[in-house]
């Protein structure tokens, strides 16, 4: 196996480095110490992948691949679950219905839980981002529009994970903009970006199309979201996760409007730094 040395110059061009994003590599690269210290920096999750598909993490920042440990592609767990505890019953389960699935990594509970739907969502919602992504592959606009639209994918990855992990959500990055931004863009774009609020229509061609139903995806999960982690009381029980869904509906608005100006033969101006 030979060594594919990965620099900081080469993940400067070709990924945006949105904070908090995932990045897939071969498991024969090799990161410089100023990549491995970029990637560091800005808590970016490094996944090495094998010939056969094989997902690898490293064991600790150093990142490199004498120093990895193979697991599972959803949850970087590499122990597999032993207990089958029935979530309805709290009984073990000695074989698996198939009307059953795992909650986490303890429990099984019915196919028709509410956490199981609102996964399913998360579920189509990355499927069709993923599939944007083949699409855009023969988008002449801006690239660092393709390069957000592999941000949020990575960000849907983390909302899925969060949740099948129960652990805290961390807040959307979309390249260098934080979430405080993205949510400031997309309620005065004219301002900020130079084109003001639209409303979707078929003039605006195909690219916006395809966003504008990932967008919908993304509030229909919100939505599902809502109903498991809003209880009664009117309590939010889980606010990481429906400010992160809130915010990624924004982000792929604000990423309609940049393509409405590429599209236009516009410079896409962002802001020196992030709005406060």
């Amino acid at each position: 196996m030979s060594e594919k040395f990965i620099t900081e110059t080469y993940l400067r061009d070709n990924f945006s480095l949105g904070w908090g994003t995932e990045l897939h590599l071969p498991l024969e690269s090799k990161l410089t110490p100023s990549a491995s210290q970029l990637i560091n920096e800005r808590k970016i999750k490094v996944k090495f992948m094998d010939a056969d598909g094989r997902v690898y993490v490293p064991k600790d920042k150093s990142n490199t691949i004498e120093n990895v440990k193979r697991v599972h592609p959803l949850t970087d767990s590499d122990q597999k679950p032993e207990a089958q505890i029935c979530g309805l019953c709290n009984q073990k389960i000695d074989n698996k219905s198939d009307v059953l699935t795992w909650l986490d990594s303890d429990s099984l509970v019915p196919k028709n839980h509410p956490r199981i739907t609102f996964r399913g969502k998360l579920d189509t919602m990355i499927s069709y981002a993923v599939l944007v992504q083949c699409e855009f592959e023969s988008f002449t606009g801006a690239q660092i529009i393709k390069n957000f639209i592999s941000d949020l994918r990575s960000f849907m990855g983390n909302v899925l994970r969060s949740e099948v992990k129960n652990e805290e959500l961390q807040s959307i990055h979309m390249g260098r903009l934080d979430e405080k931004t993205i949510h400031i863009l997309s309620h005065n774009p004219l301002k900020y970006l130079g084109h003001d609020h639209i409303v979707p229509e078929s003039t605006f061609g195909r690219w916006v199309a395809l966003i504008n139903y990932l967008r919908a995806l993304v509030r229909e999960a919100e939505v599902a979201a809502s109903q498991i982690y809003i209880d009664p009381g009117m309590k939010v029980l889980r606010p990481d996760i429906l400010n992160g869904l809130n915010r990624l509906s924004s982000a792929l608005y604000v990423i309609m409007i940049m393509i409405i100006i590429s599209d236009n033969n516009g410079e896409i101006k962002l802001p020196e730094e992030n709005l406060k």
